[in-house]
């Protein structure tokens, strides 16, 4: 037996073998990617629809309304309820922005994100006088990107028709 064989044929047997490791090992990564980006999507609609249910569970509805479009005038209950509801929204960016710099989700979220902003809230006055006062609690990245969403918003929009209402 030719011991330079063997050991030739036991070489391409071990560089077969890393090399179906390493494709293995690959494709357990883009799942374990592609697991984490659903759970990172789920967390942030989740936060979402716990602030949808806060805007309409009871009374809070017409404080939202209020709050969206005269802030200043909120007073106690009236304004935390108005605060728990888009602390919760600017949540769900902030939440998507970091999943999003960590490569956990893709940039159509924040795309998508920043359209539901600028057109179900940043078109009302009450949030641009809450962001004012609320926008300290959030990191720079959040803070640039909300600025760039109102950059972007019509100010005529009223997606709950509520401007003529009032």
């Amino acid at each position: 037996m030719n011991w330079d064989l063997v050991a030739a044929i036991a070489e391409i047997i071990g560089i077969v073998g890393v090399i179906i490791s390493i494709v293995y090992l690959g494709m357990q990564v883009r799942h374990s990617n592609q697991v984490a980006e659903d759970v990172s999507f789920k967390s942030a609609l989740g936060l979402g629809i716990s602030a949808y249910h806060e805007m309409i569970e009871g009374d809070h509805g017409q404080v939202i309304i209020k709050g969206l479009l005269h802030y200043g005038e909120l007073r106690g209950h009236e304004k935390l309820i108005f605060d728990n509801v888009m602390t919760c929204w600017f949540g769900v960016a902030e939440s998507a922005l970091v999943s999003e710099g960590l490569d956990i989700i893709g940039d159509e979220t924040a795309v998508t994100l920043g359209y539901a902003f600028r057109t179900r809230y940043l078109p009302y006055a009450g949030i641009h006088s809450w962001w004012s006062e609320a926008k300290g609690m959030y990191p720079p990245n959040v803070q640039q990107w909300i600025e760039q969403q109102m950059n972007r918003m019509d100010m005529n929009a009223d997606f709950y028709g509520v401007k003529s209402s009032h």
